[in-house]
């Protein structure tokens, strides 16, 4: 798996007329170990796998600057699924290994802090005997935990083979912190040796109300920042210029064309979304939840 940040060549930059700024190469995610302080930029939300989002109807997120605001209404409802709809989680692809994680640690920056309202915690989608498929994520809540980490969304048979009832089973960090697994990330290597990380990324709920902003994830040596890439009219959706644009994202030049057709006859003379303006949009995500993306610096690549 590889990292999934959108990038744009310098002339197909200038081809959508968007402005450049000249910036030295940055690592992918699964070379990050190899440069410390390095920095990217995921793009939003093309940046995100949407396989793995778990962003819910009362979750939302919107790019500020380089940082990404998210929040959950704090309705303490449930949703059709039965699972509370106040939760945003989201996640970036990588092929890492866990010993290269020798730092993990969200950058965030609560909109109140009078309020005391619940913070994100880090996500590590990892596979942790390196047999090509996820066991688990593990979670980093270091306001409640300190430095260990949980295990969370294993399955039952990665789960028995890790019992220390069952005779046999690989040994893994034992119960603490009220968690049948918890432990620190040394502990993690230690018992596994050979784990990958796939995925890193945050969860906001569920079932909770918090509001901030996430300034950057510090991942395996790397800070990531964020940043969206908005198009202005159709003649930009050409020449693969559809496949560029992170808010919204396109499936083809077709429908970005059509986009921006439809907003020209309903006599907007703009699309939703339109870069200057900064125009909130609503996307729907494959769990029925609206994110709330705003492009209030779109178009531009961040320096590195």
């Amino acid at each position: 798996m590889h990292l999934v940040n959108r990038r744009i060549t310098m002339g197909g930059a200038v081809a959508l007329g968007l402005s450049v700024f000249l910036v030295a190469p940055a690592a992918h995610a699964d070379e990050a170990g190899s440069l410390p302080g390095a920095n990217e930029t995921i793009y939003v939300s093309s940046g995100f796998d949407q396989q793995l989002s778990d962003t819910r109807a009362n979750g939302h997120y919107e790019v500020v600057g380089t940082g990404l605001h998210v929040w959950t209404d704090g309705n303490a409802d449930l949703g059709t699924d039965g699972h509370n709809s106040d939760k945003v989680a989201e996640y970036v692809d990588t092929n890492t290994p866990l010993s290269a994680v020798d730092n993990a640690s969200l950058d965030y920056t609560p909109t109140d802090p009078s309020a005391n309202l619940t913070g994100p915690g880090f996500q590590l989608v990892v596979d942790l005997d390196n047999d090509g498929t996820k066991d688990g994520i593990l979670v980093g809540e270091p306001g409640f935990y300190g430095n260990h980490w949980w295990l969370s969304d294993a399955s039952p048979t990665f789960l028995a083979s890790i019992d220390p009832e069952v005779p046999g089973a690989a040994p893994a960090p034992g119960r603490n912190d009220g968690y049948a697994h918890s432990g620190p990330l040394a502990e993690w290597l230690s018992d596994f040796s050979s784990a990958q990380v796939l995925a890193f990324g945050f969860s906001l709920g569920s079932g909770v109300h918090g509001d901030g902003t996430i300034n950057a994830i510090n991942f395996a040596g790397t800070r990531y920042t964020f940043d969206a890439i908005v198009l202005t009219s159709k003649d930009e959706c050409k020449g693969g210029g559809w496949a560029k644009s992170t808010l919204p994202a396109y499936s083809n030049q077709g429908e970005c064309v059509s986009h921006f057709a439809t907003a020209s006859n309903n006599g907007n003379g703009k699309s939703k979304g339109d870069a200057g303006l900064g125009a909130p949009v609503s996307t729907p995500t494959a769990t029925g939840a609206t994110t709330v993306l705003t492009a209030r610096n779109s178009g531009k690549i961040r320096a590195i």
